[in-house]
């Protein structure tokens, strides 16, 4: 009785458990597109998961039977339903019966396998006609385009892509290339992307060359690849973005990118793949051509500040190298703009009349920086203004403008005023001295003097010591030599230790730098102290050549180039990036001064 008892607490148990495991709602199926192929044909296995969407791979089982080169993976939630499908596509490698056996998943403490699948593949001159079919009616072919057409809710550049690669499924291998707007502004950005999509593998190494272009800027902005189902038929593909601007209002034109590849089955051993190379003429293929209508912005309620700028998230900042200054003493001011489009052929800011100041022309440099898939560019201005005679100074808000072309019109942004202290000029004038201002009568003023009149009686004094000592004329000599050379001595000596106390400071600067900014402005302040350079209203390129006519070594200017390249590029990335990579350009920086130090010293 026991016994009995026992028996139907275990059995109810064991049925409880299970109930609980089936209550996940998960189950997993495989199936293969056909059952009997040839050596030349590929198979489609495809992997269902419904109930959940999960992350987890299933586990494919051996295939010795098969090579795997390509799959895609899609996940669907409706209603709270969750359907993952993962789609293999395989080439066999030789001929016979086998089997594809159970694929598993582990989820929820659980293993799900699937039922396993035997194939029969045949060689070419044994295959079994196949039944004959049916042409598909013009209505059956324009029903499998329309289910090819891009799903609700992509972006307008990835559907028109899609939709132009489903054109295209009875091909191997094509490109398709469009741009997410024809008709742009003059400098404004648009983005192309080209795609090479391939359905069978095809031998490494095929030479890509990018699209020609008329009356256009581009520059490449990233890369990525992916899949896409097309009528049934796994692509995998490979793209390419570029930033595109119009240069003049009026036609441009992108021409077609290409692809020489060489196919393979995918089965050829690596031998076999050199020999292919070698031997094999590669094919070609070539995207669609792009003609484009670049537009001029308006010229109603154009401002005056508007130098060719066409984008959105603009901004500026303006800043000078110091506040107070002894008149006549240069200040450095530096305007930055940042935002999304193409401030490269843009033209210059240009300073307003500043009353109490000479000013000097504007240098600039600018750049850009790939962000997120778009272009992030930037343009610096700088300028040397020189104070004429002391009191307290305003350098007002500069404007520049730019076109919008999301609400098509203009807005225009200020720096803020700088405020400059300049304090009388400490350099005297040796031969005249305009503190003397004795009072000579009828409204005149004595200013000073710069004539000593020769006393005759002078001649008649008797001589001192240091004309008896004068006339021993060797010893004299001799005393002068010394001096001079303890004094040379000594000017060396004082002139080092500065030196070295400067350089200290430079590198302390760079190992307390938190930004980008901070190690710019060390590494200029020891190019001034070692070359005499002064790097602040200079471009890269010419700080680079008087370098160079100071004999920095080529390895250090290859260096340097690469630094301040990248010190450029720092001051516009991400802020929690900002700080990592100002250590590392510190660190940079400070090796390269140790080696200008050793070469100084060579």
């Amino acid at each position: 009785m026991r016994k009995r008892i026992f028996l139907c607490f275990f059995l109810f148990f064991f049925a409880l458990s299970h109930a609980a495991a089936d209550l996940n709602g998960v189950s997993m199926t495989a199936s293969v597109n056909r059952t009997s192929l040839t050596t030349e044909d590929e198979l489609k296995l495809t992997v269902t998961i419904d109930g959940v969407a999960t992350d987890a791979m299933p586990q494919l089982p051996s295939l010795p039977a098969f090579n795997v080169y390509a799959s895609a993976a899609t996940k669907e939630i409706n209603n709270f339903h969750a359907v993952s499908t993962f789609e293999y596509i395989m080439l066999p490698r030789f001929a016979g019966k086998t089997l594809i056996g159970p694929v598993t998943l582990h989820y929820g403490n659980k293993m799900y396998q699937t039922q396993p699948i035997e194939v029969t593949v045949y060689r070419p001159s044994q295959a079994p006609a196949p039944a004959p079919a049916k042409t598909p009616s013009s209505a059956a072919k324009t029903s499998r385009r329309a289910a090819d057409k891009a799903p609700a809710g992509l972006p307008p550049l990835e559907r028109d892509l899609y939709n132009l690669a489903a054109q295209n499924g009875d091909k191997t291998y094509f490109m398709v290339a469009t741009v997410e707007n024809a008709k742009p502004y003059v400098n404004q950005t648009v983005t192309l992307a080209v795609r090479f999509y391939y359905s069978r593998p095809f031998v490494d190494n095929a030479p890509y060359t990018a699209p020609a272009i008329s009356n256009l800027f581009m520059e490449e902005i990233g890369t990525s690849d992916g899949s896409q189902t097309i009528s049934g038929r796994v692509y995998a593909y490979m793209e390419k973005r570029y930033a595109l601007s119009g240069v003049a209002a009026g036609n441009a034109q992108v021409g077609p990118a290409s692809v020489k590849y060489i196919p393979t089955s995918g089965r050829a051993s690596m031998l076999d793949r050199m020999l292919a190379l070698r031997m094999s003429e590669p094919e070609t293929a070539s995207s669609n051509p792009i003609s484009l209508d670049i537009r001029s912005v308006p010229v109603e309620l154009r401002p005056k500040n508007f130098y060719g700028a066409v984008g959105s998230s603009y901004q500026i900042t303006a800043s000078a190298d110091r506040r107070e200054v002894e008149a006549g003493e240069a200040v450095n001011l530096t305007i930055k703009v940042t935002g999304e489009g193409n401030l490269k052929p843009t033209a210059d800011l240009k300073l307003p009349s500043l009353p109490g100041f000479r000013v000097y022309d504007v240098a600039s440099t600018s750049g850009a920086v790939p962000s997120n898939g778009t272009l992030r560019s930037y343009k610096i201005f700088k300028a040397v203004i020189v104070p004429l005679s002391s009191g307290e100074y305003v350098v007002p808000g500069l404007f520049w403008s730019y076109f919008d072309p999301k609400t098509k019109t203009y807005r225009t942004l200020r720096t803020e005023p700088i405020a400059l202290r300049v304090t009388p000029s400490t350099k005297e004038d040796a031969g005249f001295d305009f503190g003397a201002n004795a009072d000579l009568g009828g409204g005149f003023r004595q200013l000073g003097q710069d004539i000593r009149y020769l006393k005759a009686s002078a001649a008649a004094q008797k001589p001192g010591l240091l004309t008896k000592i004068a006339s021993y004329g060797w010893l004299l000599w001799g005393a002068l030599v010394l001096l001079a050379l303890a004094g040379v001595v000594a000017l060396l000596d004082k002139s080092a230790l500065a030196g070295k106390r400067e350089r200290s400071k430079v590198l302390q600067s760079l190992k307390n730098a938190k930004n980008a900014e901070a190690v710019s402005d060390a590494l200029s302040a020891f190019i001034l102290l070692r070359y005499g350079v002064h790097t602040a209203s200079l471009p890269l390129r010419d700080i680079v050549s008087a370098l160079k006519k100071r004999s920095c070594p080529a390895n250090l200017l290859d260096q340097f180039q690469r630094i301040w390249q990248l010190l450029d590029a720092a001051r516009f990335a991400p802020a929690h990036l900002q700080n990592q990579n100002a250590q590392e350009l510190a660190r940079q920086a400070a090796a390269l001064i140790k080696e200008m130090e050793k070469g100084s010293r060579s």
